[in-house]
């Protein structure tokens, strides 16, 4: 993978590298002041010990030994012991009254706050700076008797130990630190870059694919982890661009087909007419003939755009109360004045006690139930009988449309609402239908919330039945 400042690589790289120095940084500043007052504390401990002892030793042999014996004898107890702390009494009122033999050239100060704290009976630690630069841990220990403060015990030990060991804890820190982020960096590099091979895999893929080989599919990783789970979602992705591409294609392709038929005739009779037509009454026949082509192919631009338009949203529906009972007695008349012209018998039946009030459009609704009809009407031959009913179920109208003609096989039941999708071609074409009908009747049901279903036996006839919700679409589409 090249190197790019924008890259995901490099991003996820840079930020994993920054987040870890964060880290390091803070998780540096906390140990450091961990071990300090680590440190610090075990000396508190040690110093702590050391006035408790001489304390004791204080109160048994300092009080009847003159004071420089009394030193002496502070230093032999003290060394006694391998301690190298310094130590020194004081008088309530702070003056030096005995020392330990490291102290030779300077004294502990005492603080008005050691002063203070000694006086109230409480221990008192603090850090000072000697003169020559010293860093001196001291604690100030009251030394007190029936309540009565005698002296003042002043135990110090240097911090030198203390700072070297915290300053090369700190050299290591500032020369490892780096290393280690350069280590990472460049681990982190490696590692992104497999964890993002997959998405390089898959780029390569995709751009291999294009509307003439969208059947291609990505290899999908057996680890079921995001990126097959991204793999799975291109693979959807170009299964449903592919039925698109499909649908399309074979939109155009019978469009086409259905235009170039009437045309072709337009033509044919058009050429006819002109070489051998001799009297007016050849014209007209042939003038009646184009009409009724010009008619088939305006009904099937009339029904392509209205599917395009209801697919762009661009025919929403005009949504208001519906008497269906009415809407029925109207496709009733309809029916039937279609249904005489063919000798079919043409029925209603309302199988309601009062009158039904659906949300909807209308319009659309009447366009919807009149193609069903007059399908119903066209595919039963003479003699025979259709019939509309209308039922309600909970919050659902049932609608049916059922004839006693041809019927329709059942494999023919999952395209029978695709555009221009034929059951038979030659009786189709002879009926004159345009193929869409059915299409349109779809989107309308579904329009309004609803669905149509499609039930039939070959030579029984078929049943169509619409389901529409009384209250409406939950959204508007």
């Amino acid at each position: 993978m090249p190197f790019r400042l924008r890259s995901v690589r490099f991003r996820l790289t840079f930020w994993y590298v920054l987040t870890l120095a964060v880290i390091l940084a803070a998780s540096g500043v906390y140990w450091d002041r961990s071990l300090h007052r680590s440190l610090v504390g075990h000396m508190d401990e040690k110093l702590l010990l050391v006035a408790e002892n001489a304390k004791a030793f204080h109160l048994q042999d300092h009080q009847d030994r003159p004071a420089p014996h009394a030193c002496r004898s502070l230093e032999t107890f003290i060394r006694s012991r391998n301690w190298s702390q310094y130590v020194q009494f004081l008088s309530p009122l702070g003056s030096v009254s005995c020392y330990t033999g490291n102290l030779k050239g300077f004294f502990l100060p005492a603080s008005s706050e050691a002063l203070q704290g000694a006086r109230s009976g409480e221990p008192y630690f603090e850090t000072i700076k000697l003169s020559k630069g010293q860093r001196i841990r001291l604690l100030s220990f009251p030394l007190v008797v029936d309540g009565e403060l005698l002296d003042i015990i002043q135990v110090g030990d240097e911090l030198d130990p203390i700072d070297q060991t915290l300053h090369q804890n700190r050299v290591l820190l500032l020369w490892f630190s780096p290393l280690l982020l350069v280590f990472l960096a460049v681990a982190g590099w490696f590692v992104t870059g497999r964890a993002l091979s997959p998405v390089l895999r898959i780029t390569s893929a995709v751009r291999k694919i294009s509307a003439e080989n969208l059947s291609e599919r990505l290899p999908v990783e057996p680890s079921g982890d995001e990126i097959a789970h991204l793999q799975e979602t291109f693979n959807s992705m170009l299964q449903r661009l592919e039925d698109s591409f499909t649908k399309v294609r074979q939109f155009t392709g019978d469009a086409s087909h259905e235009l170039r038929t009437p045309l072709a005739i337009l033509r044919g009779e058009t050429e006819v007419a002109l070489r051998f037509a001799k009297d007016p009454q050849e014209w007209h026949r042939t003038l009646e003939s184009n009409m009724e082509e010009i008619d088939r192919m305006g009904r099937i631009i009339e029904d392509l755009l209205a599917l395009a338009k209801s697919e762009a949203g661009e025919i929403p529906l005009a949504l208001t109360e519906v008497n269906l009972n009415d809407l029925m007695q109207d496709l009733y008349l309809q029916g039937k004045t279609l249904g005489d012209q063919k000798d079919v018998a043409f029925t209603l039946q309302l199988l309601v006690n009062q009158e039904i009030i659906l949300c909807g459009d209308a319009l659309q609704l009447h366009r919807m139930l009149l193609n069903l009809v007059s399908n119903g009407v066209k595919y039963t031959p003479s003699g025979g009988a259709v019939e509309l009913s209308l039922a309600v179920e909970g919050s659902m109208a049932i609608i049916k449309v059922v004839d006693n003609g041809m019927g329709i096989a059942e494999e023919h039941f999952p395209h029978l609402f695709d555009r221009f999708y034929r059951v038979d071609e030659a009786r189709n074409r002879d009926i004159g239908g345009t193929g869409l009908g059915l299409s349109i009747v779809q989107w309308i049901a579904r329009g309004h919330g609803g669905d149509v279903a499609v039930s039939s036996t070959p030579g029984k006839g078929s049943v169509f039945t619409v389901s529409l919700p009384l209250g409406g679409p939950a959204e508007q589409p």
